[in-house]
């Protein structure tokens, strides 16, 4: 269910994110880096890479958010290690608290070719019970 819900979200896939593996408290995402995910000194755009890390934060998140509850980003703060000029990254979400209105997720962003660090950081979700019943299914 969490994956067609990916499916459905439309900025991610834009992007081109594709979610690699979900596991209980856990997410692997990844984006091939494109021209378009470019700034201009030709390394992937900060913003691009931020969201990548969120959205690996928020289905790991999601992966054990109880039933009828939703959340969304509050906060979050990254370290940029290396520039990414292009390839493969990956983004592995795992979540270090699930409280009952705030949870917290750390990411770290590797570069697929030789698994080099390029970000962590940490993301700080608000829960709250979900205003849609479609939004809320796992």
């Amino acid at each position: 269910m969490l994956l067609s819900r990916f499916a459905t979200v439309p900025y991610p896939n834009w992007l081109g994110l594709k979610v690699k593996k979900l596991g209980p408290g856990t997410a692997s995402l990844s984006l091939k880096i494109e021209k378009r995910h470019q700034q201009y000194q030709g390394l992937a755009h900060g913003g691009v890479l931020s969201s990548l890390a969120d959205t690996a934060a928020t289905f790991a998140a999601l992966t054990i958010l109880p039933e009828g509850t939703d959340l969304v980003t509050m906060e979050f703060k990254v370290n940029f290690l290396a520039g990414v000029p292009g390839g493969e990254i990956i983004a592995e979400g795992e979540v270090v608290k699930m409280g009952n209105r705030v949870s917290l997720a750390d990411v770290r962003m590797l570069n697929s070719r030789d698994r080099r660090l390029v970000m962590t950081g940490t993301f700080t979700m608000l829960n709250f019970p979900a205003a849609r019943p479609e939004t809320a299914k796992r």
